[in-house]
């Protein structure tokens, strides 16, 4: 899915990076998923912390809040040509 290459970013507010980067939510379970700032910004607002909206998440799987974030660059579709 993501490559070890891949650096992630260091992000403190969710307008951070113009919200231009994904979100990986990683629950103690083991279940990921990935979302986007947009989304969480529809309920928490642009100037809410990430840390503190990741807190709140809770878990589709198991209904825990136990919820850790990875944030990363958006990657380009395969076959996608920049002009």
């Amino acid at each position: 899915m993501y490559s070890s290459s891949v650096k992630p970013l260091n992000i403190d507010k969710l307008s951070d990076e113009f919200g231009q980067y994904e979100i990986l939510l990683t629950c103690k379970c083991g279940h990921t998923r990935r979302c986007y700032p947009h989304t969480l910004a529809a309920f928490a607002g642009w100037e809410a912390k990430l840390n503190d909206v990741v807190k709140r998440m809770r878990c589709t799987k198991c209904d825990k809040k136990l919820c850790m974030a990875k944030t990363m660059r958006e990657t380009a579709p395969r076959g996608h040509k920049s002009h």
